[in-house]
């Protein structure tokens, strides 16, 4: 029976994947074959123990950063005439030549790319569910709730921080709609915004041409809009969150002053 040693400093995933995709090509005769998954392999005291444990006729493929613990699996490996597989020190060495950068050498760098990647599609995933206060049982989960009228940049803004890997929820703010009572029980994430009437107006009408509808509505009345801008300043005042002029600022901007305000607070790295 072949026996194969993976050695990682890593969970060692890709090495296992790697050595699954070699060993099916023999999978036609009566072969027998066990792997055995060595993680988060750091030390020459946890290599030792691996090749002790080794045979004359076992192979070990290892995925080290560490070109001195790599040098070293192989100087131990050669004395018990064990076969060793390196899937990463050739191709470092050669990035390494073709770039003309030294590799970071830091173990589990892709692997913490993968959790950083699902988190930010969780965050995404949770932005467009929580859009526009669809559903308020999102609001203890959410890391910041932003609050403003329409078209004051709540969705853009939401998308751009779960971009950040942040939870973000928006609630519009409408004259006569009393908002849920849930935003009590969670002021310090909440963040309102506001905008002029005339830059509200602007934006307002554009968006009713991109919808094919009359712009002449009091979605558009400069008076019906300040007195929602009054109404939503009312509001934000009274649950006592810090409140964001948007007027001339891009969403990178703003989105900035909201992460500045929150790691103020402990609530955002």
């Amino acid at each position: 029976m072949l026996t194969v040693h993976i050695i990682s400093d890593s969970i060692g995933n890709t090495a296992k994947d790697v050595v699954d995709a070699a060993l099916v090509q023999f999978s036609y005769g009566d072969v027998q074959y066990k792997v055995l998954k060595n993680s988060n392999v750091c030390t020459v005291e946890k290599v030792d123990c691996i090749i002790s444990n080794a045979k004359e006729g076992d192979v070990i493929v290892q995925t080290l950063v560490d070109g001195t613990l790599s040098e070293y699996i192989k100087k131990k490996s050669l004395e018990k005439n064990i076969k060793v597989i390196d899937l990463l020190s050739e191709m470092l060495s050669t990035f390494e030549d073709k770039l003309g950068l030294k590799a970071k050498g830091n173990p589990g760098l892709n692997r913490k790319m993968g959790v950083e990647y699902f988190k930010r599609v969780d965050a995404l995933e949770f932005a467009v569910k929580y859009d526009d206060g669809k559903d308020i049982n999102g609001l203890r989960e959410a890391d910041i709730v932003i609050l403003g009228v329409s078209r004051t940049s709540k969705t853009p803004l939401s998308l751009y921080l779960a971009n950040r890997n942040i939870k973000v929820m928006n609630v519009p703010i409408v004259q006569g709609l009393v908002l849920p009572e849930q935003l009590y029980e969670v002021k310090r994430k909440i963040i309102g915004l506001t905008n002029s009437v005339e830059q509200l107006n602007k934006l307002r009408e554009e968006r009713l041409k991109t919808l094919g509808v009359d712009e002449n509505t009091d979605y558009t009345d400069e008076i019906q809009i300040f007195e929602e801008l009054e109404y939503a300043i009312e509001v934000m005042e009274k649950l006592g969150c810090p409140i964001i002029d948007v007027e001339n600022k891009a969403i990178e901007e703003t989105a900035e002053l909201i992460i500045g305000i929150m790691r103020e607070r402990g609530l955002v790295i």
